[in-house]
């Protein structure tokens, strides 16, 4: 055996993010339009501008998805009236509101026997751009450590935020690891870069041309490919 660990992305890999992002976002628009009525005098236009003015004026936070969005929602705040401290103070309210919901995920049914399975033989671990938190989740008891970008102080395809957690894994030799994702760009290429084997859940069954050491196009199948990749030739 010589893979050592194995990391895992979360979102739309081990459970679907797309409606739990829709339910998060709105619980926090029913929050805002309670607390900063006045926040609805913002078009669309206007909060791209405000947007894209974050992220010039901080671009040390662009990787990390939660001081962003509290950057932008103070931003917002103090553009419709709020003074700075009440608009920072809005911002973490309203976040609070956000992250409680972004952490209410269902795990895909099979995720947890794959989990249970692969822990027996495998150091697991989660590396994400998201902020969603897998030890609030049924899934947390088989990961030995979690990485995001937020405390890595980087994102994926960065390999800074792979060499975080074959750091924090005690991995010297990058092979001896592999990351399981669903982005070709961010889990693939970004682990391949780190020097790591990966295998990429290609759930819409794309015919792209791709360095992954082994396509799968369903989670119950990633088992398998590891074993073949962990399997001396």
């Amino acid at each position: 055996m010589n893979i050592e660990l194995i990391t895992f992305d979360l979102d739309n890999t081990l459970w679907e993010s797309h409606e739990v992002l829709l339910r998060a976002t709105e619980k926090t628009n029913a929050w805002i339009e309670e607390h900063v009525p006045e926040h609805s005098s913002l078009n669309t236009e206007r909060l791209r501008e405000l947007s894209d003015t974050v992220r010039r004026e901080s671009p040390q936070i662009a990787h990390d998805v939660s001081a962003f969005r509290i950057a932008f929602m103070a931003r917002c705040f103090k553009e419709v009236g709020r003074t700075v401290l009440e608009a920072q103070r809005l911002a973490r309210e309203a976040f609070a509101v956000f992250i409680h919901w972004r952490c209410q995920v269902a795990p895909y049914p099979e995720a947890e026997r794959l989990l249970a399975e692969l822990s027996d033989s495998y150091q697991l671990a989660s590396i994400t751009n998201g902020n969603s938190d897998v030890s609030q989740t049924s899934i947390s008891q088989f990961f030995t450590f979690n990485v995001s970008a937020e405390n890595a102080g980087a994102a994926k395809p960065s390999i800074k935020i792979f060499h975080v957690a074959l750091e924090l894994g005690g991995i010297s030799e990058p092979s001896r690891a592999i990351h399981v994702g669903d982005s070709l760009r961010d889990d693939v290429q970004g682990a391949t870069n780190a020097g790591m084997k990966t295998v990429w859940l290609n759930h819409e069954r794309e015919l792209i041309e791709n360095d992954a050491t082994a396509v799968v196009h369903r989670l119950v199948d990633v088992r398998e490919a590891i074993q073949r990749i962990d399997t001396p030739h």
